[in-house]
């Protein structure tokens, strides 16, 4: 091969890498909700919550509590959270339901759901649920921010 289609050869090559056309030559996942496939979903029917539980196979119901009332929910993944009035609940594919109690005059300030991970960020504290495991962690905000 002259010195010429050898550089136009590789130059080929390095474009149709560049570009995602070579099979083996894809980039490795990101860390981003795109890695991990849709495994739950949530269906409000009447006073409970049923988690549509894909990986599983099966659903898994949650009963709302006298006077209780959704005020926002987000579905990831494989993790979904809801936050009532009473209490914050987050659902794992691998850990079902869990909860934790609000605390009084607790503002819900974002939530968010996204692969395993739910984060939810008060005016009082920062949570974190890992929907592998089940286990919510929490780290108390500072009262002069």
């Amino acid at each position: 091969m002259t010195q010429g289609r050898l550089a136009g050869a590789a130059a080929m090559l390095a474009v149709a890498i560049a570009v995602g056309w070579m099979p083996n030559a894809r980039s490795q996942p990101s860390a981003s909700s795109g890695s991990v496939p849709k495994q739950v979903h949530l269906v409000m029917d009447g006073t409970k919550i049923v988690a549509s539980n894909v990986k599983l196979n099966r659903f898994d119901e949650l009963k709302l509590q006298a006077q209780e009332k959704v005020r926002e929910q987000k579905v990831g993944e494989a993790v979904a959270v809801v936050v009532t009035n009473q209490r914050i609940v987050a659902y794992g594919v691998l850990s079902g339901w869990r909860d934790i109690d609000r605390q009084p005059n607790e503002v819900i300030e974002s939530v968010s759901a996204q692969d395993f991970a739910g984060l939810i960020v008060t005016s009082q504290r920062l949570l974190n649920f890992n929907g592998e495991t089940g286990i919510w962690a929490e780290q108390k905000r500072s009262i002069n921010r």
